[in-house]
């Protein structure tokens, strides 16, 4: 545990904070609609979350819109030690996210979104009783997103732009029985995201979005710690935020019904090596044995009389770290999510509310590279709210 680069993870973003599970650092979704769905929405992408999930639904979307989304977030982080004793982190969190779609043909859509697609934040106390050192990791990137949306014929629509993200880090951790390590870094990095929908079908729908990989540059300050004496120096880290790949089918068995399917790739193996850079010490590299992950996404929706849509969805997402390569305040683990929501449409709004409950599958560590052997649990409750304003 001798770096950022030690605790393995860099990402960050000021107004939001959340754990996560499984997946390594991503979010659970963007808008309540999707996450009502449990994010089986790369086909049906058709409201102003499009723009994270699918960007070429844009187009197929009535008129313009503008989205807001605001969740709360209530994660349990517990790490249970060899002799049995348990620390445990609970730091609920408010994420906010921001869509606006205009519509300028009956083709041509444009769009931008302000969301976070990775965030972690843990506090761990420390348990001088049983030889545990408090510990600190929070992790953030937020993106600001412009796409353009084009309906190339009534069947195909193709959609694309830049993603700019701010990734933020902050942690404290120990490095030893009588040095801490605390940093403070950030940075921007540029990538792309593209999107294909295709209406094979009035009944059947497909949709494909590849987000790229985004380099970031991090810069800011590492203050190590021992015996009470404080030496600070300017440090660099270099990331590479993973590109994702997320395959949809949506198919609609009566006219008030839809059901989706989602498959979703995210390379995490780019992030397998960090290396922190500082003016005073030596670079420190850790690799973090990092590995692709695969998720699987299914949902529906049922819409009533008088506007209204119920919707519940079910995740399963792989851990993108082995039980070697975490820490108390950075754990990860294989994951189940069941979501439930409810939305309706009045007049030019709309509102929607989504619940999700995640939990990882328990997770023994052995030989751990840090010495954190023991179990890892992790669970996380999320409440979601978007309104929207269609003109």
């Amino acid at each position: 545990m001798k770096t950022l680069a030690a605790a393995g993870i860099i990402v960050l973003f000021p107004c939001y904070s959340g754990a996560v599970l499984a997946g390594g650092l991503s979010t659970p979704g963007q808008g309540a609609r999707a996450l009502g769905m449990a994010g089986a929405f790369t086909a049906v992408a058709d409201d102003g979350s499009a723009v994270y999930y699918n960007p070429a639904g844009l187009a197929r979307i009535d008129g313009s819109v503008v989205e807001a989304s605001l969740a709360t977030l209530a994660p349990r982080l517990r790490y249970t030690m060899p002799g049995g004793a348990t620390e445990t982190s609970s730091k609920d969190a408010l994420a906010p996210s921001l869509f606006i779609a205009r519509r300028f043909t009956d083709r041509l859509v444009a769009a931008f979104g302000v969301y976070a697609p990775y965030a972690r934040d843990a506090a761990i106390p420390a348990d001088l009783a049983n030889g545990f050192a408090a510990e600190r990791a929070k992790i953030l990137r937020t993106d600001l997103s412009a796409v353009l949306s084009w309906r190339a014929t009534d069947a195909l629509a193709i959609g694309g732009g830049l993603v700019v993200g701010y990734s933020q880090l902050e942690q404290s951790l120990p490095a030893g029985p009588v040095l801490r390590i605390d940093d403070k870094l950030d940075g921007t990095g540029v990538g792309a995201i593209v999107g294909l929908s295709w209406r094979v079908t009035d009944r059947l729908q497909a949709g494909l979005t590849y987000r790229s990989e985004m380099s970031v540059e991090h810069a800011g300050s590492r203050t190590q710690t021992a015996f009470g004496v404080a030496t600070r120096s300017n440090a660099r880290a270099k990331v590479q935020y993973p590109a994702s790949l997320g395959l949809g089918i949506a198919f609609a068995p009566a006219e008030n019904l839809t059901l989706a399917l989602d498959f979703d790739w995210t390379g995490w193996s780019s992030m397998d090596q960090v290396t922190t850079r500082t003016d005073l010490w030596p670079d420190a590299t850790t690799r973090l044995s990092a590995r692709d992950s695969r998720d699987i996404r299914v949902g529906g929706e049922y819409r009533l009389p008088a506007g209204w849509s119920v919707r519940a969805g079910y995740a399963y997402s792989e851990a993108a770290f082995p039980a070697t390569h975490v820490i108390p305040a950075q754990p990860d683990g294989d994951g189940h999510e069941l979501a439930l929501g409810v939305g309706r449409k009045l007049g030019n709004w709309s509102v929607d509310f989504a619940w999700q409950y995640a939990v990882t599958r328990e997770r023994t560590a052995t030989a751990n590279i840090y010495g954190f052997n023991g179990k890892y649990n992790i669970s996380q409750n999320l409440l979601a709210l978007t309104t929207a304003w269609h003109f």
